[in-house]
């Protein structure tokens, strides 16, 4: 039986191009987003394989019923990619709404905790597993009007550190990957005056993950995509 790869936000942008790429290869591959329509060309191509449910990342109990059906229906998860993600307004933090900046809080990075809890324990149980969460240099280095999307992907990389110690001892392997710059609408929106020609595309960049997750099996926690182009 094929393996099965979790990865959330796989309705466009890179989640997209994931969620082709591990299909391609002949994967299981479950995904969810709030909007899942960009999705059913999918879905119906590759049936059976393909499991598409819309899911706020950011609710424990729509995450939970979801990572319960795909255990249900494939008994197993070899692979978690966190990727959902928005970016919310590029204003400085004295003009962000606190109900705008707490969404992308909540999406960003209690998101990514709400697949880690549900999923950790059975990749426990099986003693393997690879745990990938998307970051971004945004997360390295903070810069104005980047408000709560830096924030969120600090976050993110204190939770892939502190996840990696936690499992170490249970052969469970977890990356922070920053994918670059790449040509995507969210990339569009933050940068509108770049010319997206010059950057890596999704699919590109899809590969990348791939090989990190399934090929190269590196030791370190924080990787770079364009050191794998």
């Amino acid at each position: 039986m094929p393996e099965t790869v979790i990865i959330s936000g796989g309705s466009k942008g890179l989640g997209r191009a994931m969620v082709e790429y591990w299909l391609e290869d002949g994967w299981n591959v479950a995904t969810c987003a709030r909007d899942v329509s960009p999705l059913r060309d999918l879905e119906q191509k590759h049936e059976g394989r393909l499991m598409v449910e819309e899911v706020d990342a950011a609710s424990i109990e729509s995450v939970r019923s979801f990572c319960a059906k795909v255990l249900g229906r494939w008994n197993d998860v070899s692979i978690l990619i966190n990727n959902a993600s928005v970016l919310g307004p590029r204003v400085t933090l004295d003009e962000y709404f606190p109900e705008e900046f707490e969404e992308v809080m909540r999406v960003n990075t209690l998101g990514y905790f709400n697949f880690i809890h549900e999923i950790v324990p059975h990749m426990r149980s099986r003693r393997s597993g690879v745990i990938i969460d998307l970051s971004s240099g945004a997360g390295v280095t903070g810069k104005a009007k980047w408000g709560a999307y830096a924030a969120s992907k600090f976050a993110v990389e204190g939770l892939t550190q502190v996840l990696k110690d936690e499992v170490f001892d249970d052969k469970i392997r977890v990356h922070a990957i920053d994918p670059g710059a790449m040509r995507t609408q969210m990339r569009a929106a933050a940068y509108p005056s770049e010319d997206p020609m010059t950057l890596p595309t999704p699919q590109q960049i899809a590969r990348v993950v791939f090989d990190i997750a399934v090929v190269y099996e590196p030791t370190m926690t924080r990787l770079k995509a364009k050191d794998y182009l």
